[in-house]
């Protein structure tokens, strides 16, 4: 059926989704046995050791990252790749037997939180500026206007963060206390804060399970989701809403849990929280939205209408402050509702079924021939880094749901957590539906998902009739897929995503998502440049990303016939173009996606008139008949 509805190119990569089913159906048969019980394994020197080796992994791994440009023939980036590939699973395969001994709980977390990190701390060693999908130069220019006027009126009205600064005054007050750059701040608070989230999950489980190593399994699945790992670094003012509203939630829940005398204490803790949610994201409270309706509604449906009992449910008090207070601010102070009709306007108007086409942005070519899709590339896509996540995201998915409808007793109290988790996974794994912006909500819907993997890691290791011999597939795949999310947020390391990607209709060039060093002082140049001379300057959408870091804005340009063009006085090139695929804007809500051969690229600075060249960056005035450049 996927065949003949979505085509056969798309049928191929859709068939992840049966491989992943395929692989939980014979781990849940493989694992089940009878026969002589096989007892756990207490504490003992051998859980010690193992522990010792999955943190002396981790430390050896950042330290050779730090150290390869200058000590290794190979760069960080290959260092980088090889701890990920090497370092993780062998860390997550020791930490899963550590937890089928029931070590103690701080040993284990201490050791989840230094896999976890190994990631993103690797990469902000590895990359010189991060910018993932471009938020985060404009946010590190908006801090750096904070601390250097002292004001938020010195942002840009036309971003609306003058009304939501919240995010931007964190990082500038970090800034201010450390010393540390604004970028530098910006990426070590995110995976602080993001480690915060991670523990923040444990707690919240403990609140629903007496058993710890469940606890522990639950915090396992937080740090092998992919959109964890990618806000971590990628921290722009969702990413930290989407904490803060997590840490709302569990106290939420916590209010619910304890004795009434500990309500001031936690109401205390909570309204600094909510306050700064009012003031930092206004579209996180419309991607909870739901999420919160399920928490409340579930229990009561469950407790009322089937007659379960003891299902938790969050306390009115934390969530109606956060949501009621940011829609009473929203109204009286007359901003973001019509951006949030227009947005959800537009997230209606670019849904569409994914076929054989090119998928996603349009692709136009300078110099060279576009790629075909092919069944032999969507073939090999399935075991591409995105397409191994995804099978064992299934896989384990799947596993998890049949655990907890066999196991729903134990589950019980979490139920509406739990049903979040379940109804959230669809959008979690690779749909043949394009759906504009469907990342924004797989980031606070992935501590949810995590209690259906962690369902099934506890199911592999609790059972004490299952021999290890019997649940090591498991947790091959349970370590594989742990690997798996944070290289699948790795998209600085461009040869691990060289394609055929699983997210792609066409093998294509890596899209940037890091600026060198040498590129940023090339930005800083060119912006200065452009103000001093008082032009106008097209290029592409990374490119003008850069320039904004420093003040100096941009147009976008057409391509046609095989040459740009633009209403702009010059055209701002990158050394780059030829190695990556270039997305350009040609109107505010058209992405295009370009690609430039470099026989393309030396004829155009050649022919054209170049008037400004730093060597990684140029610029190009058209010449009269000219043949690469229009200016119009």
């Amino acid at each position: 059926m996927a065949f003949q509805i979505l085509g056969p190119v798309a049928g191929v990569k859709s068939g992840y989704v049966f491989l992943g089913l395929l692989f939980a159906i014979v781990i849940y048969r493989y694992s089940q046995t009878e026969g002589e019980e096989v007892g756990h394994s207490s504490y003992t020197v051998q859980s010690s050791e193992l522990g010792k080796v999955v943190f002396g992994g981790v430390l050896l791994a950042i330290a050779a990252v730090a150290q390869a440009d200058a000590l290794l023939p190979f760069g960080a980036p290959t260092m980088r790749t090889v701890s990920l590939l090497v370092v993780l699973p062998i860390g997550y395969i020791l930490l899963a037997v550590q937890i089928r001994q029931r070590a103690p709980t701080g040993w284990l977390i201490s050791q989840l939180v230094a896999l976890f990190a190994l990631d993103p701390l690797t990469k902000y060693q590895s990359t010189n500026f991060y910018f993932g999908r471009g938020d985060i130069p404009k946010h590190v220019y908006y801090t750096d206007l904070i601390t250097s006027s002292g004001t938020w009126r010195s942002l840009p009205e036309t971003t609306m963060y003058q009304y939501f600064p919240g995010h931007q005054t964190l990082l500038g007050a970090v800034s201010f206390l450390t010393g540390f750059s604004s970028y530098d701040s910006l990426v070590i608070t995110g995976i602080l804060t993001y480690l915060v989230v991670i523990c923040a999950a444990y707690l919240l489980a403990r609140l629903f399970f007496p058993d710890r190593i469940l606890s522990i399994c639950i915090l396992f699945g937080v740090t092998v989701l992919g959109p964890i790992h990618r806000y971590s670094v990628y921290f722009y003012p969702q990413a930290v809403a989407v904490a803060l509203g997590l840490i709302v939630i569990l106290g939420a829940y916590r209010y619910s849990t304890f004795e009434p005398t500990s309500y001031l204490v936690h109401t205390v803790l909570t309204i600094p929280i909510v306050v700064a949610l009012w003031f930092t994201h206004h579209f996180t409270v419309v991607l909870f939205a739901p999420i919160l309706a399920g928490l409340l509604t579930v229990p009561i449906l469950a407790n009322r209408g089937f007659g379960f009992e003891g299902v938790i449910r969050p306390q009115l008090l934390p969530i109606v402050a956060w949501v009621g207070g940011s829609v009473a601010y929203w109204l009286v102070g007359s901003v973001f509702i019509s951006t949030l009709i227009s947005a959800l306007t537009r997230v209606v108007s670019f849904m569409q079924v994914t076929g054989d086409a090119s998928g996603g942005d349009p692709v136009q070519t300078l110099g060279r021939s576009l790629p075909e899709p092919s069944i032999t590339e969507a073939v090999i896509s399935l075991f591409s880094v995105s397409g191994i996540y995804n099978v064992f995201l299934v896989c384990l998915l799947s596993l998890g749901v049949l655990v907890l409808f066999r196991n729903h007793n134990l589950y019980r109290r979490a139920a509406g957590i739990v049903t979040v988790g379940v109804l959230g996974s669809i959008f979690m794994i690779r749909i043949p539906l394009e759906i504009h912006g469907i990342q924004r909500i797989q980031l606070p819907l992935s501590l949810f998902v995590a209690f259906i993997i962690g369902s099934s890691l506890y199911w592999l290791v609790s059972n004490p009739n299952t021999s290890l011999k019997r649940i090591a597939p498991g947790l091959l795949v349970v370590a594989v897929l742990a690997t798996a999310g944070p290289a699948v947020a790795a998209d600085d390391l461009y040869g691990l995503h060289s394609g055929p990607d699983l997210w792609e209709k066409q093998s294509l060039p890596e899209t940037q998502k890091e600026f060198s060093a040498a590129e940023m002082e090339s930005f800083q140049q060119s912006a200065t440049y452009l103000k001093e001379q008082e032009t106008s300057v097209a290029t592409d959408w990374n490119s003008a990303i850069g320039l904004s870091r420093y003040g100096a804005g941009s147009g976008s340009f057409v391509v046609a016939d095989d040459r740009i063009r633009t209403e702009q006085d010059l055209l701002l090139y990158r050394q780059r173009w030829t190695t990556h695929s270039v997305r350009y804007v040609p109107s505010r809500i058209d992405f295009r996606t370009l690609l430039v051969s470099d026989d393309w690229m030396r004829g155009s600075v050649r022919s054209e008139n170049k008037v400004y060249t730093t060597g990684e960056i140029g610029m190009l005035a058209d010449r009269e008949n000219a043949t690469y450049l229009d200016r119009q």
